[in-house]
């Protein structure tokens, strides 16, 4: 499964269709979008910027516009214009002049290009129309002004080859609207009176259809948006932008997840081999995003009527319960934080990942059922860490189901990249009900799917499966790991922790482990005797030659009586 997919609906140049090609590639059956709740909903998505400057405030969010310019120019001019302005932006005088002229024969240009806080400038181009006025004072054939709205990513399809599509709108004096399409570019002229104020109207997502039939055009974003003058053979171009809108027809907060499962019942037929289920990623919520596993996918009610999260604790754990109440699952992401920086050094690493536990410690993880856990490297932090901290959380008693993600926003490469765990079920089918039921009992094991096609599975004393919490006063215990598909010249690591419920004031893993040949798996498992006379918890990690983990399974925990909080239904072994 693929547990953690973001496209169209995000930031990032991922397209559903990319994502659906690769999860076929690498043989992966379930995938899971989860795209953020608030970019889904646009939820205070700026729509109406007024280009009096290079920045502006826009429904409360930093919008800005960065020079550019291509090719060899002679001349060239960004003017912001406080002395002229559309006239359907009289109340808030200025607008942007640009203005270009090529060296040569070859094109050139002086361009902006837009960008806002947490890349909102970044949308889905589904029902959206754009509009900006212009007014072009010297435009030719070979001297035009441009909008350029480059847009997802997708694979190589029909002919053409992989590759972001980008739609080109030109004022160039002409006054009949044409089009015209190579490969991946399309580019349609737009009819613009010189010497006056034009309002140019703009629908990439019908354009995309027309240009490209085959092609699914809801299934697209916006992933920048430019602005330019562009000359070619020496021919001046000089005009004016003002009042950039971007809009569509007002619909319920839970219409794009409708469009986004039709889009879904599009692709299923393409690509058979690919169970699709609708998640989201609840995003504007503290200390973390948390991803929403369910029947019954709704968008949440945002807090603020701005694009930021809402630091009030009570705000997660409301969105926790609503989760519980549909009978969903809820992801405690990226605990470590969302960027990718480099690693810290192994010193910072340790203290980053002590203070994390003590948050998720202090309340429990806010409800959640699972955490994230298979990312090679994610916040500074590499995968030993990431494992550490579930560890602290098996110490306490907190049972949380392991996975593994990517968090791609691309839609190519899924093998090759860094962060490309997957997560396996045990499940009867893949059938929703099923795969959340092994997700909710830790049924799972999860690991890099480049480098490992095997199984891993536990068995505690012949009857508990793997991610089961069981008692017994029994001084010693058996574990079958169960393991297929190793390295020939790799090793199992098997890691133990005591149950001791140590607490924020010791929010350390405290676990030992053994390294184990691979060779001894020649039967297929291997019996370990577990010393129970204090409560333990078992997992096992698949690691290759170099010590690379590639595979790790979910704990058991056996302890001798009942926590206080008492076992997960779905972990009791009946």
């Amino acid at each position: 499964m693929a547990m953690h997919i973001h496209a169209s609906w995000s930031e990032g140049a991922a397209s559903m269709h990319g994502h659906l090609d690769q999860a076929t590639r690498a043989g992966i059956d379930v995938l899971w979008w989860t795209e953020h709740d608030f970019r889904m909903a646009e939820h205070g998505y700026p729509n109406l910027v007024h280009m009096d400057g290079p920045a502006e405030q826009v429904n409360g969010v930093a919008w800005s516009w960065a020079e550019k310019r291509e090719g060899t120019l002679a001349s060239s001019r960004v003017l912001w214009d406080k002395a002229m302005a559309s006239p359907g932006d009289a109340s808030t005088p200025g607008s942007v002049r640009l203005s270009a002229t090529s060296a040569g024969r070859d094109a050139a240009a002086a361009r902006i290009a837009a960008s806002a806080a947490n890349t909102v400038s970044q949308r889905s181009l589904y029902d959206q129309t754009i509009e900006v006025d212009v007014f072009p004072a010297e435009v030719s054939p070979h001297a035009c002004l441009a909008v350029v709205v480059t847009t997802s990513w997708r694979p190589a399809t029909a002919g053409r080859p992989a590759g972001k599509y980008t739609l080109t709108y030109l004022v160039d004096g002409t006054q009949g609207k044409s089009r015209s399409r190579s490969g991946l570019n399309a580019v349609v002229h737009l009819p613009a009176r010189q010497g006056r104020w034009n309002t140019l109207r703009m629908s990439p997502a019908e354009d995309i259809a027309r240009f490209w039939p085959d092609l699914e055009n809801r299934d697209a974003a916006m992933l920048s948006l430019t602005l330019g003058a562009v000359s070619e053979k020496e021919r001046p171009v000089d005009g004016w932008f003002d009042l950039l809108r971007i809009s569509r027809p007002a619909r319920s907060a839970d219409d794009s997840l409708r469009v986004q499962a039709a889009v879904m019942a599009g692709y299923a037929a393409r690509f058979p081999a690919v169970r699709q289920y609708q998640g989201l990623e609840v995003s504007l919520i503290k200390p973390t995003h948390v991803n929403w596993y369910g029947p019954k996918i709704t968008m949440p009610t945002f807090a603020k009527p701005r694009p930021v999260a809402d630091p009030d604790p009570a705000a997660a754990l409301a969105v926790i319960q609503m989760i519980h109440s549909t009978g969903g699952l809820a992801s405690y992401n990226h605990p470590f934080g969302t960027g990718r920086p480099a690693e810290l050094t192994p010193a910072g690493q340790d203290a980053l990942r002590a203070a994390v536990a003590k948050t998720v410690l202090a309340d429990r993880a806010m409800g959640c059922d699972i955490l994230e856990v298979g990312y090679p490297s994610r916040g500074g932090v590499d995968l030993d860490r990431h494992s550490q901290l579930w560890d602290v959380c098996s110490r306490n008693a907190l049972f949380l189901t392991g996975t593994g993600v990517s968090d791609d926003h691309s839609g190519q490469n899924w093998l090759g990249q860094e962060s490309n765990f997957v997560t396996w079920a045990h499940a009867p089918s893949r059938d929703l009900d099923d795969l959340l039921a092994a997700l909710a009992a830790g049924q799972v094991y999860f690991g890099d799917p480049a480098r490992f096609s095997g199984v891993v599975d536990l068995l505690v004393d012949g009857a508990a499966p793997m991610g089961s919490v069981t008692t017994s006063t029994a001084a010693t215990r058996t574990v079958r790991a169960i393991l297929t598909g190793l390295p020939a010249d790799g090793f199992v690591r098997v890691v133990q922790g005591t149950v001791d419920l140590a607490g924020v004031a010791k929010p350390e893993p405290g676990t030992t482990f053994t390294d184990i040949p691979a060779s001894s798996w020649a039967k297929g498992f291997v019996d370990l005797p577990i010393d129970t006379r204090a409560p333990r918890f078992v997992r096992v990690e698949v690691r290759d030659r170099t010590g690379r983990a590639i595979a790790l399974s979910n704990p058991v925990w056996l302890l001798r009586d009942t926590p206080n909080g008492g076992i997960p239904a779905a972990r009791c072994v009946r």
